[in-house]
């Protein structure tokens, strides 16, 4: 008897690391899961949370939506539910769980790149890793390959897979938790999701990175997978029968991208065929951006997504009618003004909203007003963009001396009557660079 306790005891020794390994893949995968995680778990927090205030606009579509579309520009009842990778597969399932909880939206915008209407390249490495979906929308996901026979998500292994991932079996998330070390990703996570919130979604391509190459090039030919097509349409005719305004819209590549007049063809059959199927739709294509308004060759950095979301805001004014700005939406916005890096840029943040620059460039100190405000009495100087200049006293805000650049500016966030940052610019041709 002794000896087969002794035995039943070793036994478990030897089994208490496996299931402690086990238990904290379960359990914690904010701790241990990589970068794009957090923002896939937020999602499905958010989607799948009981509504606690109303969202009128939705975005929903990949990576170059998540970084295009900028809620606390478009609106303060609009989010953006889109993810890296996902294609219309995902989307479908997304928007599926958001009507069980919230009340319809009054519009959606449905934006996706060119890869993710041909190929499934994160279905099993994000999807299925985060656990983004419940067991029976994999499932259905799975049934629905099968039929379309699509290689990107019937591998060879993909039964093994779908257990393996849907167990939390450690042979797929041993790898993570080795590289992470113990919980040494959580706090990080945390504060990602944190950021995720005051976005409202969006956490793609959120600083001030320029791309610099790419040459010229065209693209050349419009192609969308059956699998895609087939849930490209569901996921609309789920919009239409819930009264959602759809609204597709192409979003812009850099200069250098160009279009053969086949891919232009292409295009326009494909969508002019729902269109006839879903004549409630609209579609548009906005085709090009200066490069300064990428972080890549695909993705809009900040800038360019205040650029992109204020002109969806032109050309759609209806679905964001003219609610005031709030305190949260400054917040987020003051957060990207933290990345600003051309001089310039600042006044297209502050442009309609109740911001104050304080210019000083050595000879003088100025203040530039997002809403016009002055005060009385003040010599005021009206800039073309609508926005006006006056002179301030020497002593305004006890500027110091400079130490870099050609002039310093403080940015004012008068939403929540705080100071939001200090920059210095040098002056370059037609252009105003931070100094470092």
């Amino acid at each position: 008897m002794k000896h087969i306790i002794k035995l039943a005891i070793k036994g478990i020794c030897v089994m208490l690391p496996m299931i402690a390994i086990y238990a904290y893949t379960w359990f914690n995968p904010l701790g241990y899961m990589d970068e794009e995680s957090p923002h896939y778990l937020w999602n499905k927090e958010k989607v799948n949370s009981e509504e606690t205030c109303y969202y009128d606009t939705i975005i929903l579509g990949d990576s170059m939506a998540n970084a295009a579309y900028m809620p606390e520009v478009l609106s303060d009842t609009a989010i953006n539910l889109s993810l890296g990778g996902m294609t219309p597969v995902e989307n479908y399932y997304v928007l599926q769980d958001w009507l069980t909880t919230h009340r319809a939206p009054r519009v959606c915008y449905l934006s996706f790149q060119d890869a993710h209407m041909i190929m499934e390249d994160c279905f099993w490495t994000r999807t299925m890793y985060s656990h983004r979906f419940r067991r029976e929308q994999n499932l259905e996901i799975l049934r629905t390959a099968e039929i379309f026979r699509e290689p990107t998500i019937i591998t060879d292994t993909y039964k093994t897979d779908f257990i393996s991932y849907e167990l939390f079996l450690p042979n797929k998330y041993i790898a993570s938790i080795m590289n992470s070390g113990f919980n040494q990703r959580y706090e990080k996570n945390v504060e990602t999701q944190k950021r995720d919130e005051l976005h409202r979604g969006r956490y793609v391509a959120r600083g001030a990175d320029e791309f610099e190459g790419g040459e010229k090039a065209a693209l050349e030919e419009f192609y969308v997978n059956p699998i895609f097509e087939d849930y490209y349409r569901r996921l609309i005719a789920m919009c239409v029968e819930n009264g959602i305004q759809v609204r597709i819209v192409k979003l812009p590549h850099p200069e250098n991208v160009g279009f053969t007049e086949e891919y232009k063809a292409q295009f326009h059959e494909f969508y002019g065929n729902l269109q006839k199927d879903y004549p409630e739709i609209t579609v548009d294509w906005i085709t090009n951006y200066d490069r300064k308004c990428f972080v890549d060759a695909n993705h809009l950095n900040t800038y360019g997504a205040l650029k992109l979301s204020s002109d969806i805001r032109v050309l759609y004014p209806e679905d964001f009618g003219t609610v005031p700005f709030t305190k949260g939406q400054a917040e987020a916005v003051n957060d990207s003004i933290l990345t600003v890096r051309r001089g310039e840029q600042l006044i297209d943040w502050i442009c309609g909203r109740d911001y104050t620059l304080f210019l000083n460039d050595g000879a003088g100190v100025y203040s530039i007003s997002g809403l016009n405000n002055r005060k009385e009495g003040q010599e005021v100087l009206e800039l073309e963009n609508g926005l006006k200049v006056w002179r301030e006293s020497a002593d305004t805000w006890r500027w110091e001396e400079h130490v870099l650049g050609d002039f310093s500016v403080v940015v004012i966030d008068n939403y929540n009557q705080k100071e939001i940052c200090r920059k210095s610019f040098w002056r370059e041709k037609e252009t105003c660079r931070l100094a470092e």
